[in-house]
């Protein structure tokens, strides 16, 4: 059996071709954007109108149509999520109804200080995306606890039958040029190998910045015997471009918005994450699993930076540089059972296991406040980086956490699920900080019970409603970097009722949901203090979400989602009550439609989307806002025998307008990027 929670989202939807004897597989599906199961919010392959709980996933047909590269740019498919970008990447987390989440990459966490460095670059090893939405405390943890609002967990593509694999080559506009490879190597009867990975270089539309990105993903899976597997698999990638500070909201009428102002000979900002996993599954019985997995995790960035840091006068600003350097290592350990009970009518799935977390922090800030005066307005208003600025501080963290957990999922009859789930987290975090004349040290341990409780009910075949409960923990790190001394632990507490539709009528399948997640001791940006936080009282975020996928034969598929969300401070004694959380639309949604031609044109495919992003807050507490924004993309393919050519446009329209952008808490902003194409020639052998 596959590794239920951890391998098996990676296994449970291989094609039928799967060389693993005993593996239980799904017979794909052809040219679907549907996944009918999913593992993430049970860490069992559970079909997904039996979880009661929002879950959504991005298939690799999708990832393919529609010519995602990167993981933020996958994730505006999915109702309620607030992607960050690459260009941020180290500055602002992915937000799911209004709160951070952190990446798991098939289910093993890893550690986001800051916010985006585990950013995979690619998603060229990507079987498909799992997002459940609401608290998944119950089963998951490690490093500062457990997600309190949702998880975006990536699951790998896995070694097959026969040998093949394929090569691509990409190119578009601002100098794009990438390539990548996929080669599956079967080593026996009982042993496959599979290995991929990307290289791309490109400018931008931004003025003097421009990136690079490479990647490779190797793993080794072993049918040991016919009832025991191991999967070992390895990750590392390597992002780096320089540091954009983006612009200040109240000058973009008076200067080119898409204009470089800062250091001329920055370095370029780097992030490098590594990874080993090992899962190892055995069943004893039809009944009776035993699953142990084992993750080492290395994330490292190195950030240089040149930003604005006081107006002077018009376009005229104070500008600070910096040195940002840190790492990060976790071991993280998990092992559980997962037994079948009860006869028909009334079964139990029971799931018991346990977690340990080890992981070890470094980071530090060397910063020169007053590096240079620019002006915006000039044409070229940059000056030299200079030396390395001063110490400002460093900060060396340790933080322990050990779990255990206990789920059963319940079947009562043929229309009744119920799940139940609680989780014991001991969490302990040391730190120690130096600001270059003395040592602060504060050691905080903290131990909470979260539970969890749903159910789903069907009414009609193909139709359920779900309801369900759960909390959130979590602790707060980073104490260096946010100016707290001994932060409270986050919590939350997250309502959730709706609809999921399994095919009622033929080929529509999704879910609709009203929801409410209050979030306690927040930690958001100081809009007065650079480099320092607050830790405020509470925020809420309630609204209505619905994801819809509707393919009534091969040919066409439709992905339709729409989210109100209102997100907002709720209790707090030093930002107002009811400001809106920044960054955060109260409306956003997303049409997009494939078309897979038959006949004489059986090769040829087209598709397109429109994405709606309505007016953003830019700073908390509430001051300026984005406007609202409305951009088209468009896709078609050709397989013309020997190879496959591919066109993606982005900003089909060339819709000008900005977008949040984060930095100091600050009014900044990030100019749409332009319309762009981009063109792949791939072959398969």
């Amino acid at each position: 059996m596959a590794l239920c929670g951890l391998a098996t989202p990676a296994l449970a939807q291989q094609s039928s071709e799967s060389w693993a004897r005993d593996v239980v597989v799904v017979t794909a599906q052809g040219e679907t954007i549907t996944a009918p199961n999913a593992a993430t919010a049970t860490r069992t392959p559970t079909p997904v109108e039996e979880v009661p709980q929002s879950i959504q996933t991005l298939t690799r047909t999708l990832i393919e149509e529609q010519e995602l590269q990167t993981l933020p740019g996958a994730l505006v498919n999915v109702s309620g999520v607030t992607p960050t970008t690459t260009m941020q990447t180290v500055l602002m987390p992915t937000l799911i109804r209004g709160f951070s989440v952190n990446y798991f990459f098939d289910g093993m966490p890893t550690y986001q200080l800051p916010p985006g460095i585990s950013d995979p670059a690619t998603l060229i090893n990507v079987e498909r995306i799992e997002v459940a939405k609401g608290p998944t405390s119950t089963l998951y943890g490690g490093g500062s606890g457990a997600p309190l609002s949702g998880l975006i967990n990536v699951v790998s593509r896995d070694p097959g039958s026969e040998f093949g694999g394929s090569i691509g080559l990409r190119a578009g506009n601002f100098g794009t040029f990438g390539v990548d490879a996929d080669i599956n190597v079967p080593l026996g009867e009982s042993v496959a190998f599979r290995i991929n990975g990307m290289a791309e270089q490109a400018d931008s539309y931004i003025d003097f910045i421009d990136s690079e990105r490479y990647a490779f993903f190797p793993t080794l899976a072993w049918d040991i015997s016919p009832n025991t597997r191991l999967v070992v698999r390895g990750r590392y990638n390597h992002l780096e471009q320089q540091e954009y500070a983006g612009v200040p909201w109240e000058i973009i009428s008076l200067i080119d918005p898409n204009q470089y102002a800062g250091a001329s000979d920055v370095p370029r900002t780097q992030i490098e994450n590594k990874q080993v996993s090992a899962f190892l599954s055995h069943s004893f019985s039809d009944s009776l699993q035993a699953n142990f997995a084992l993750s080492h995790y290395v994330g490292s960035y190195e950030e240089w930076a040149s930003f604005p840091y006081g107006q002077i006068a018009g376009t005229v600003y104070n500008f600070g540089n910096g040195y940002l350097p840190s790492e990060s290592n976790k071991t993280f350990a998990t092992a559980s059972l997962l037994a079948r009970l009860g006869s028909e009518g009334f079964t139990h799935q029971v799931l018991v296991g346990a977690d340990f977390d080890d992981t070890d922090y470094f980071g530090a800030m060397y910063f020169n406040p007053v590096w240079a005066t620019l002006d915006y307005a000039d044409a070229d208003p940059t000056a030299p980086f200079g030396p390395t600025p001063p110490l400002f501080f460093d900060q060396n963290d340790r933080l322990k956490t050990a779990a255990v957990f206990v789920q059963d999922q319940i079947g009562i009859g043929d229309r009744i699920d119920v799940t139940i789930g609680l989780r014991w987290t001991n969490l302990d975090i040391n730190s120690v900080i130096n600001d270059g004349f003395f040592d602060y040290a504060t050691d905080r341990t903290d131990d909470k019970v979260t539970p969890r409780v749903g159910l789903t009910y069907e009414i009609m075949d193909g139709a359920s409603l779900f309801a369900g409960y759960a909390e959130g923990f979590q602790g707060v790190v980073g104490a260096g970097f946010n100016g707290l001394t001994s932060p409270e632990p986050e919590t939350s507490q997250s309502y959730e009722a709706g609809a999921k539709l399994a095919s009622p009528i033929q080929g529509l399948t999704g879910t609709v949901s009203v929801f409410q997640i209050t979030r306690q001791n927040v930690v958001t940006p100081d809009p007065v203090i650079p480099f320092a936080y607050l830790q405020t009282g509470e925020q809420r975020a309630r609204g209505v979400e619905m994801d819809l996928v509707y393919e009534p034969s091969a040919a066409l598929s439709v992905l339709f989602n729409y989210a109100y969300t209102d997100a907002e401070v709720s209790k707090d004694n030093a930002l107002p009550v009811g400001d809106r959380l920044r960054a955060v639309p109260e409306h956003a949604g997303r049409l997009a439609v494939r078309y897979r031609f038959d006949g004489s044109l059986r090769d040829f495919e087209i598709g397109g989307g429109l994405t709606y992003t309505s007016e953003r807050e830019l700073t908390l507490p509430n001051t300026l806002t984005v406007g609202d924004l409305v951009t088209a993309d468009a896709q078609a393919s050709y397989d013309f025998g020997p190879a496959q050519v591919s066109l993606s446009i982005v900003n089909l329209f060339d819709e000008g307008g900005f977008e949040p952008y984060q930095y100091f808490g600050g009014a900044y902003v990030v100019p749409t990027q332009p319309r762009s194409a981009f063109v792949t020639l791939r072959k398969a052998f």
